[in-house]
């Protein structure tokens, strides 16, 4: 008999570590009071007090606050990645390209009628094909000739 094993259910949920605080939200606070632990010595009260809520709030965010479905540290990356980096794309041509020009049967024929040369291969089948794509090029696909046969994929009902 095969060996059974349990698959994890939710693989994208955070474990929790400290109570309902993630290893993250514990760093956060962590840093958080080391900060205000610093400002604590090298300042005044009142001054201590205006720096620490204010950075205080912002780790609370980074902890505990999404942003559609994402954590605020995700949010600011974007943000910052938005704000920091260019938004304007321009398309350069890179190299020389070959330019192809497009022309009737009836041009390619005068061309090489001049040159001396000759289209082989040339059938009434093939020109009304030519015309059916060019028709339906014109029209967007919305062919309503009746009399000449449905291309593939145009089949009438």
């Amino acid at each position: 008999m095969p060996l059974q094993y349990q698959v994890p259910q939710f693989v994208d949920v955070e474990d929790k570590i400290f109570g309902q605080l993630t290893a993250k939200q514990f760093l956060m606070f962590v840093v958080n009071a080391l900060i205000v632990a610093g400002l604590y010595v090298a300042l005044p009260l009142i001054a201590t007090i205006a720096l620490a809520l204010p950075i205080t709030i912002f780790f609370f965010l980074l902890a505990f606050y999404t942003v559609n479905g994402r954590s605020f540290v995700w949010f600011l990356y974007a943000v910052l990645h938005y704000v920091l980096t260019g938004k304007i794309f321009l398309w350069e041509r890179r190299g020389d390209m070959q330019r192809v020009r497009i022309s009737s049967v009836n041009a390619v024929e005068s061309v090489l009628a001049r040159r001396g040369l000759r289209l082989e291969g040339r059938t009434p089948l093939m020109e009304t094909r030519i015309q059916q794509l060019a028709r339906i090029l014109d029209t967007a696909g919305k062919v309503v000739d009746e009399d000449l046969p449905s291309p593939a994929g145009f089949e009438k009902a």
